[in-house]
C-alpha cells in the first residue's frame, strides 16, 4: 500500500528522527535519490537527502550573524572561542532565537524546493526544518503532515556532544553543554511557538513512543499506510541520561510531552 499523505520530520538532531524516518522509509515513502550513508552514530542510516540539507543550509546561511549578535555573542563566548556553525553541513546545530522569523526570497531556492517536492508521496527529514519550515510550507499541499520527534533534553544534549566529538565534519565547531542546551531550546521553541500553534497537521512524538511502537497505530492511520515496528533495533538506544537539566529545558520538555500525550 502506498502512503497517502506527504510529510516532513523535524526536531533536534540526535532525538530519534532517524528512527522514525527509517520506519516510514520501510513503509514506502520516497526520501530522496541518494541518502546519507550509515555511520557509527546511526548504523541503520540517517534517511536524509543531501539535496534537502543543502537547500536548508542555503536558507540558514543568512542567519548566522543574527545568531551571534548582541547578547547572544556574549552567551556563546568562552575562552576566546565563539560558537559558530559556519562549516559545511553544520547548520543543524544553529541556535536561532524564536523571535527570528526565517524567510527566503531567492528564486533558485524556490525552484529547488518545487523540484524536490514534485515526487510524491514523500517524507523528508532534516533537523533544519525546525527553522526553515515557513519557507517550505507555502509550497506544500494543505494536508501535508509535520511530525516533531523529541526525547529527554539531557539525553539529546549528551548525544549531540558525542556526535561533535566523533564526527570529522564537526571537528571545527566549538560547542559545550550550555551551548548544546541553547540549540535544543531554540529548536523546540521555534516549533511550538512559530510552527505548531493553530496547526492541526502537527504531530508530536516522543522517542520512546517510536521505540516501543505505541505511536505507530496513530501515525499509520494519519498517513494512510501500515507501519511496522521491526525497523527499530534495541541497540539503537545507547545514550544515557546525565547532567543537570536547566529549568527552561525541563519546562519545555514537559510541554512537548503534553502535546505527545506521553
Amino acid at each position: 500500500m502506498e502512503p497517502k499523505v506527504n510529510c516532513l520530520i523535524l526536531g533536534s538532531g540526535r532525538s530519534g528522527t532517524s528512527m522514525l524516518a527509517g520506519t516510514l522509509h520501510q513503509a514506502g515513502y520516497y526520501m530522496g535519490d541518494k541518502l546519507h550513508k550509515p555511520e557509527l552514530s546511526n548504523p541503520k542510516g540517517f534517511f536524509e537527502w543531501m539535496t534537502i540539507n543543502q537547500i536548508n543550509e542555503q536558507i540558514l546561511s543568512a542567519y548566522l550573524k543574527r545568531s551571534l549578535s548582541g547578547k547572544l555573542l556574549e552567551t556563546f563566548f568562552k575562552k576566546g572561542t565563539v560558537y559558530n556553525p559556519i562549516g559545511r553541513n553544520q547548520k543543524w546545530l544553529l541556535s536561532l532565537p524564536a523571535e527570528v522569523k526565517v524567510s527566503c526570497l531567492a528564486l533558485q531556492v524556490e525552484t529547488d524546493i518545487k523540484e524536490v517536492l514534485a515526487k510524491e508521496p514523500f517524507c523528508y527529514k532534516d533537523p533544519r526544518f525546525s527553522y526553515t519550515l515557513p519557507v517550505w510550507k507555502k509550497f506544500l499541499k494543505p494536508d501535508a503532515v509535520f511530525i516533531c520527534v523529541f526525547r529527554e533534553p539531557d539525553v539529546t544534549v549528551n548525544s549531540i556532544l558525542k556526535e561533535c566529538r566523533t564526527r570529522e565534519y564537526l571537528g571545527s565547531l566549538y560547542i559545550n553543554r550550555r551551548m548544546a542546551y541553547s540549540v535544543w531550546l531554540n529548536i523546540y521553541t521555534h516549533i511550538l511557538v512559530n510552527h505548531a500553534r493553530n496547526s492541526e497537521n502537527f504531530i508530536f512524538v516522543h522517542y520512546d513512543q517510536v521505540y516501543n511502537g505505541t505511536a505507530l497505530p496513530m501515525l499509520s492511520k494519519l498517513l494512510g499506510v501500515p507501519l511496522k515496528k521491526d525497523f527499530v533495533d534495541a541497540d539503537l538506544k545507547r545514550t544515557a541520561p546525565g547532567g543537570s537539566v536547566p529549568a527552561k529545558a525541563q519546562d519545555l520538555y514537559n510541554q512537548l510531552c503534553r502535546h505527545a500525550n506521553y
